[in-house]
């Protein structure tokens, strides 16, 4: 569970959760323990994105020399 911060607390400095957002955290806002809104960053980190793909990656089956030429030789038509 990502943290939380209670927006009743003495000063949580905004600017400090958005910062903690684009390097990749997810921030809930809660008031009286009860989660009530998220910061969330725009953009997942590249971390993610690599993440992403190597998960993609181990799905598929490998593919031959012969597939790879065909598909080489199909995008140069």
């Amino acid at each position: 569970m990502p943290p939380a911060f209670d927006v009743e607390d003495p000063p949580i400095r905004l600017s400090v959760l958005v910062e903690r957002a684009e390097r990749g955290e997810d921030i809930v806002l809660s008031r009286n323990g009860v989660p009530r809104a998220r910061i969330v960053p725009l953009r997942p980190p590249i971390t993610h994105t690599i993440e992403a793909i190597l998960r993609e990656r181990s799905r598929r089956r490998p593919s031959t020399v012969a597939e790879n030429r065909l598909a080489r030789d199909k995008g140069r038509r």
